[in-house]
């Protein structure tokens, strides 16, 4: 839903507060839209679960007093926090409905007091956010909400899944333990009878989906912490690394003032350069990472990681020598 639609709503129910009943004109008025407008934003109201009363004799609309809720008591940086977070939640596209994520935004907004609101409105609209690229979740909002439901109930699935990892499409009966949202998309984590383990599966991937009505038993060991263990990102490798990288002055703030993993240390050189350390368990996912920042990082442990970059920067320069050899 749009900003400018989410704040003509609110100014809708603040109307509709205002204490007194009003007509369509009355509201038209009150809120700057056309009298067909206020009957579609009533709709829309109405399916949100805002109830309204409408008098026929007087033809006059009022709130509902049992459905909308009194304004609760925030602190402006209370308030200003509640709203930045629901706005940063619709540009990441993290929730597959933006519809019910629009109307539950519109229900906590219309809680808050309409003085503190426009103070804050204010101030959002001068408030910008760039997020990285993510997936988005629209598409694979049926097959979130199966395994939402799955993980509520504790019941088995079937799906046909789309392999990275086996380059094929398996048939599969997965036991769902967590739903993850990380590195820019939605994962399920849940044992594989076919693979006899607990696994990660790309929601994306989920070609076919459905409940199997069968309930399951959660590993008794199985602990979600555990299972990420000390990856960079969500790989987890079967060897813990200590991992000592050198970045040039030109990116060393830029890459001390982030929270890159929970192990990381670092310490400015005499040059200006930075010392990273962190303990990783596998290199591969690092990998990636540290090539993102060229010639201005250099791997000094471990060997493994220095020739894994070494031949990575070798193909590379191949890759490219071979392009401009062929003229392409």
């Amino acid at each position: 839903m749009r900003t400018k639609r989410v704040e003509r709503l609110l100014r809708l129910i603040q109307s509709l507060q205002a204490g007194r009943q009003r007509t369509v004109d009355e509201i038209s008025k009150a809120v700057g839209v056309s009298r067909r407008t206020v009957f579609r934003d009533l709709e829309m109201l109405s399916r949100a679960g805002i109830v309204f009363t409408f008098d026929r004799d007087t033809q006059r609309y009022s709130a509902g007093e049992s459905t909308l809720l009194p304004p609760v008591s925030l602190t402006h940086s209370e308030a200003l926090a509640v709203l930045l977070a629901m706005r940063f939640s619709f540009v990441r596209q993290l929730i597959p409905d933006a519809d019910a994520a629009a109307s539950a935004g519109l229900k906590i907004e219309s809680l808050i007091p309409a003085t503190l609101r426009d103070h804050c409105g204010r101030l959002l609209n001068r408030m910008r956010i760039f997020p990285q690229p993510a997936s988005d979740a629209a598409p694979i909002g049926d097959s979130l909400l199966l395994v939402q439901q799955a993980l509520a109930r504790q019941v088995k699935i079937k799906v046909r899944y789309d392999s990275y990892y086996d380059r094929k499409v398996l048939d599969l009966i997965l036991h769902p333990y967590h739903l993850i949202y990380i590195h820019r998309g939605w994962y399920l984590i849940a044992f594989s009878e076919l693979h006899t383990q607990v696994r990660t599966f790309k929601v994306e991937r989920l070609l076919q989906s459905r409940s199997l009505d069968v309930g399951f038993r959660i590993q008794p060991t199985f602990n979600i912490d555990q299972y990420f263990g000390n990856a960079w990102l969500m790989i987890r490798g079967d060897r813990l690394f200590h991992v000592k990288i050198l970045f040039s002055p030109k990116v060393a703030a830029n890459v001390d003032e982030i929270a890159w993993h929970k192990t990381q240390r670092s310490s400015y050189q005499d040059d200006g350069s930075l010392l990273f350390e962190v303990d990783v368990e596998g290199i591969q996912e690092i990998i990636w990472w540290i090539l993102g920042y060229g010639e201005h990082a250099v791997v000094l442990e471990p060997l493994e990681l220095r020739e894994a970059m070494i031949q990575h920067v070798r193909r590379l320069a191949e890759t490219y020598l071979d392009r401009d050899q062929n003229g392409k």
